[in-house]
């Protein structure tokens, strides 16, 4: 079996098509690649069995519906457990993702809501179980940069 970092050029060339448009047909796919319509189904198969594509999804302008206000949140939680903590956050709808980390906090949020009282609210609950240091997001100078921009990962070398 393939490991999973052993990705062809044509791997590569598939991956950063259908991650300019993930709903780039196979043919038009085979056709932008010099590939048969059936071989890029079968390496997309092989590259979702392997979990190198772990799915497909569409981007929502948060701010369009309702959700204009973003935020950074380090959350230390200092009354309950590392794993209650995760549970705390990962049942709040604000929070679009959380991450551990190292340094002073446990976890970091990222989280859109619809107003600036809605995200005071929300720390406020946070703050009974812990410390916070919350960013306010301003704006978004690039977010979700694509991996396969060149076809290759900015950490493999170009051969």
């Amino acid at each position: 079996m393939r490991r999973v970092h052993d990705l062809d050029a044509k791997d590569r060339e598939i991956l950063a098509l259908l991650e300019a448009d993930g709903r780039r047909s196979s043919s038009d796919i085979a056709r932008l690649t010099s590939l048969s319509a059936p071989t890029v189904a079968e390496r997309m198969a092989r590259l979702k069995d392997i979990g190198v594509i772990t799915g497909f999804t569409v981007k929502i302008d948060a701010a369009k519906v309702g959700l204009p206000v973003a935020a950074i949140i380090e959350f230390r939680p200092k009354l309950i457990s590392e794993a209650e903590a995760v549970r705390l956050v990962s049942e709040r709808g604000e929070v679009r993702d959380c991450y551990r980390v190292t340094g002073e906090a446990l976890l970091v949020l990222i989280v859109r809501v619809a107003s600036n009282e809605v995200l005071k609210a929300m720390l406020a609950e946070l703050y009974r179980h812990g410390e916070t240091r919350t960013s306010i997001i301003l704006d978004a100078e690039f977010e979700g940069r694509p991996i396969f921009r060149g076809h290759e990962p900015p950490s493999v070398p170009q051969a």
